[in-house]
C-alpha cells in the first residue's frame, strides 16, 4: 500500500471536522458505490474484483501529496465534473505503477514499461480508454449512491485524464479551488483485480453548501 492516512496528523488543519459517526455512515455510502462498481468493473475486464475502502476524512487540499509519501510520486489524475442541484467535483488519484501494472495484467502482448511512460501520449488507445472508463464506472456509481442519500439528481461527466507528479497536480487543485474551500473529502480506496492491487484514492471537492447539506442530511437520517 502505498496510503496511509492514519499515520499524518491532519487535525489542526481541517476546515470540517467529521465525528466517527458521520465517518462511518460516509464509508458505508461508499461501500454501496463500491459495491455496484464492483460489477460493472467485472462485467467490462473480465476478471474477479474486490474492493475496500480503508479510510475516509476531510484534509487541506496541500497534503494530499503526502498520502503519497513524495510530491515528485507520478500518479495518474481522473477528473470529473458533477453537475446538479449540487455541483462538486472528483478527482480520482492512482499511482502510475499501479495504473501500468493493471494494464499490462489485461494485456497479453505489448506490455507497457513503467519507467517509459513519461505522459499520456506514450500510452495506446486501449489504455486510455481502459483508465477513463474504470474512472467513469467508479464515479458514477459513487455519485448515484450520493444522489440516493441527498435525494437529488447529479449528472457526472466524461472524465479528462492527466499524468503528472501528485504536486504538479495537487497544485492545479488549490489553484482552481482554493478561492472557494481549502479541503476535500478523502476516501482512501483498494481495488484488487485477482492478484494485483489498484491503490488510490477518490477526492471529492463539493461546495460548502454540498458538505452542510450531506452532513445535515446524515444527521436527520441516522440521529446524530
Amino acid at each position: 500500500m502505498y496510503l496511509d492516512l492514519n499515520n499524518i496528523n491532519f487535525e489542526k488543519d481541517k476546515s470540517i471536522q467529521l465525528t466517527e459517526k458521520q465517518k462511518d455512515v460516509l464509508k458505508e455510502l461508499g461501500n454501496i458505490g463500491s459495491g455496484n462498481a464492483i460489477t460493472a468493473l467485472s462485467d467490462l475486464l473480465k476478471k474477479k474484483i474486490e474492493m475496500s475502502l480503508t479510510s475516509i476524512d476531510i484534509i487541506p487540499f496541500w497534503k494530499i501529496p503526502h498520502l503519497f509519501g513524495d510530491v515528485t510520486k507520478e500518479v495518474f489524475g481522473i477528473y470529473s465534473k458533477v453537475i446538479g442541484e449540487n455541483d462538486f467535483r472528483i478527482l480520482q488519484i492512482y499511482t502510475k505503477e499501479s495504473i501500468i501494472n493493471m494494464i499490462n495484467n489485461l494485456t497479453e502482448f505489448d506490455k507497457k514499461s513503467i519507467k517509459k511512460i513519461k505522459d499520456l501520449n506514450d500510452l495506446d488507445d486501449f489504455s486510455v480508454s481502459i483508465i477513463s472508463e474504470i474512472g467513469n464506472i467508479l464515479v458514477g456509481h459513487y455519485t448515484s449512491a450520493l444522489a440516493n442519500l441527498l435525494s437529488i439528481s447529479i449528472i457526472p461527466s466524461v472524465p479528462d485524464l492527466a499524468l503528472d507528479t501528485i504536486g504538479a497536480l495537487t497544485s492545479c487543485a488549490i489553484a482552481k479551488f482554493s478561492k472557494k474551500l481549502d479541503f476535500t473529502l478523502i476516501i482512501e480506496t483498494t481495488l484488487k483485480i485477482e492478484e494485483m492491487e489498484l491503490d488510490g484514492i477518490l477526492c471529492f471537492i463539493p461546495s460548502i453548501e454540498t458538505v452542510e447539506n450531506l452532513l445535515k442530511i446524515i444527521s436527520l437520517k441516522y440521529n446524530m
